[in-house]
């Protein structure tokens, strides 16, 4: 049962579900603590208790009520008590709603992130917003515009083209935007015609392949931002369609499985375990 205590909340951290919850078992009562300074089992924010009766825990009032007309009280815990767990908050909000609500980006593993990452749009939208593009090839095209067919500037060059009316004839009459006769040659955003020179030749033999690592340090980027949220909102949530809870749903219940168990809610905010 240490073991599957051990699991079990080292799952609900990975995932940011730990707050507001407890695990009883062997007679002990693990609960989530404010503390990274509370460990248990080689885990921070753990505090356990002994000697703890778990219906001390479990017991609720239900519909039900005696001859005088009492609510009664009641835990509708396995009564061998294998493994029971009381929970509130996300982890609620989880197993009874199907919904992976309002979990705070920075109780999130690395591990977990990378799955939500692979498997949601949330990657590819955020490298849209920011950057304008969803992978190497679509920044390959952003970098060649930008170099060559940017709107800005004008790719009239005074030492190639003697006027810009010859220029314009050469290039079938590019026009100035709005009438604006001010647009600045391409050159001027270099310190020396040299490095424009030089820039412009390299630009011309950029592929895919030379832009990737310039994306990979741009999804990196992009990933340590969304992580660390925008200061307004610091949370994440997902509706159950999404592939993460069905995920997380299935981790968790993989967890009860190899130990040869199965659960069933008591009351929504308490899980006991019955043997296979």
């Amino acid at each position: 049962m240490e073991q599957m205590v051990l699991e079990l909340i080292t799952f609900l951290q990975a995932w940011g579900l730990w707050k507001d919850v407890m695990i009883l078992a062997d007679g002990r009562a693990f609960s989530y603590s404010e503390s990274k300074e509370d460990v248990c089992l080689c885990l921070p924010h753990v505090q356990v208790s002994a000697c703890v009766h778990p219906e001390d825990y479990t017991s609720g009032i239900t519909d039900e009520r005696d001859c005088d007309g009492n609510l009664i009280w009641r835990s509708y815990s396995n009564p061998e008590h294998i493994l029971d767990i009381v929970f509130e908050g996300q982890l609620y909000t989880l197993l009874n709603y199907g919904v992976y609500e309002g979990i705070r980006r920075a109780d999130i593993s690395p591990g977990a992130w990378d799955y939500i990452f692979a498997h949601t749009d949330i990657l590819e939208d955020e490298m849209y917003e920011r950057y304008g593009c969803s992978d190497a090839s679509e920044l390959l095209e952003l970098i060649l515009e930008d170099k060559f067919d940017n709107p800005d500037y004008t790719v009239w060059d005074p030492l190639v083209f003697d006027t810009w009316e010859e220029y314009q004839r050469f290039e079938n009459g590019e026009a100035y935007p709005d009438g604006d006769e001010e647009l600045i040659p391409n050159y001027q955003r270099y310190g020396t015609y040299a490095e424009y020179l030089k820039d412009m030749e390299l630009s011309e033999q950029l592929t895919v392949e030379d832009v990737i690592p310039i994306w990979e340090e741009m999804v990196v980027a992009a990933k340590q931002e969304f992580i660390k949220g925008n200061g307004v909102d610091d949370t994440i949530s997902f509706q159950w369609e999404a592939g993460p809870v069905n995920h997380i749903r299935s981790e968790f219940d993989q967890i009860f499985d190899r130990y040869g168990l199965w659960y069933d809610l008591g009351f929504a905010w308490t899980l006991t375990c019955y043997r296979k």
